[in-house]
């Protein structure tokens, strides 16, 4: 017994258990390839809004993440929001392994968000004649 202890002494980073406590608009972290970003500075700048962002709490973010297809700009700027590693858990999102899953597939907003700019650009072509 005395040994799990140690073990769980030895644990270093944020568990999930911590994070779930961050996951309001006004104080929010996010697991992400396996670190914990404060990202609640950046809620009123991210580019989707931070409601979105709202979407990944309490759970690993990082399928989310990698679905939007962030630029190398986005995850420079990443790192000015980073706390600690992550050091797993469960949580009520699901599992928190914070690791990328390899299961293909697409996102529905990797699908939409080409065709509603399609739509948007063939509506102000036809509106602006």
């Amino acid at each position: 017994m005395a040994e799990d202890e140690a073990k769980e002494e030895q644990v270093k980073g944020i568990k999930m258990e911590e994070v779930e406590k961050h996951s309001s608009i006004d104080d929010l972290w996010l697991v992400i390839d396996g670190k914990v970003y404060d990202v609640t500075p950046f809620m009123d700048d991210h580019p989707g809004g931070g409601e979105i962002m709202l979407s990944a709490a309490g759970k690993d973010g990082t399928q989310d993440f990698e679905d939007v297809g962030h630029s190398p700009h986005a995850r420079e700027l990443l790192k000015k929001y980073y706390l600690d590693e992550f050091a797993g858990g469960v949580g009520s999102g699901g599992l928190g392994l914070a690791k990328k899953s390899g299961g293909g597939g697409m996102s529905l907003m990797a699908v939409l968000l080409p065709i509603l700019v399609v739509i948007m650009a063939y509506a102000a072509m036809n509106l602006t004649a």
